[in-house]
């Protein structure tokens, strides 16, 4: 069991924080729970870009997790992000437990990723940007960081892996390939196509985004209804594998369903940052 799940507020809690939207607002027991989870989260995603906690300045970090909710819009929609969250947890049927340390904490997918690196915006006037190295890896880089910073939170971010890195993590990623690639077939669609419904659903990019459409070469009617097929489909190929769902699993599918968007859509997207 790793860190997120070894710390996990308990479904109670992160069902009392989704009614509520503040940890402050849920009982004290709840509250001490969800900071016991959320802090050390936060403050290792903040030592991985190079950023020690004295650069906070003193703000809470469980005050700019609940502000990231609450303020930010999801592609869907300007519904509030918590919101578009609560409708998939509800949608797709998911465990509070599989959300809160995969969707939410996970290793490398997680969503507390962007709200660190909002959180150092905010901080530090900087502006980020992800670009893909020659290596095919992304990396992230800060625009207006003066070079010395720069490089600091390029080597920090490049030395401290998570720990799910240092896993053998192979032999579950050619599983996911596989069952990804079954799932293509049985749906009688391309696995690219497969790859983009579920990793635009996972990046929260709409469906009737103009590059969505070109990729699939097809209507959002059509996208919609494959999208739905392709994630039942799919969940069905991944309950029958060992070592899901967890936090691994899910940054393997992100990772699996990234490498085979179509390339020209990756570049329509990487462009728009």
């Amino acid at each position: 069991m790793d860190e997120n799940q070894d710390r996990y507020a308990g479904d109670a809690a992160w069902e009392d924080w989704f009614r509520i939207c503040s940890v402050a607002g849920c009982g004290a027991g709840e509250a001490a729970r969800l900071r016991a989870q959320i802090v050390p989260a936060m403050m290792r995603r903040l030592a991985a870009c190079g950023v020690s906690p004295e650069e906070t300045q003193g703000e809470d970090p469980v005050a700019f997790f609940d502000a990231f909710f609450r303020l930010k819009g999801s592609r869907e929609g300007a519904k509030p992000l918590k919101l578009w969250f609560a409708h998939r947890i509800r949608a797709e049927g998911l465990a509070m437990r599989d959300f809160v340390c995969g969707t939410l904490f996970g290793a490398a997918s997680g969503r507390v990723h962007d709200i660190v690196v909002d959180w150092i915006a905010a901080l530090k006037g900087w502006k980020p940007r992800t670009l893909r190295g020659e290596d095919g890896r992304r990396r992230l880089v800060w625009e207006g960081a003066p070079a010395d910073e720069a490089a600091a939170a390029l080597q920090a971010g490049d030395a401290a892996p998570d720990a799910a890195d240092l896993l053998d993590a192979e032999p579950l990623r050619r599983q996911i390939e596989n069952a990804l690639s079954r799932t293509a077939a049985k749906l009688g669609a391309e696995k690219s196509a497969v790859a983009l419904l579920l990793y635009a659903t996972a990046q929260d990019v709409p469906l009737t985004d103009a590059a969505v459409l070109e990729g699939l070469k097809t209507g959002k009617t059509r996208a919609y209804a494959l999208r739905d097929k392709a994630m039942k489909r799919m969940k069905a190929e991944l309950s029958d594998l060992e070592g899901t769902p967890s936090p691994l699993a899910v940054r393997l599918l992100l990772e699996v369903c990234e490498a085979a968007v179509p390339a020209a859509t990756r570049a329509r997207w990487e462009n728009k940052q």
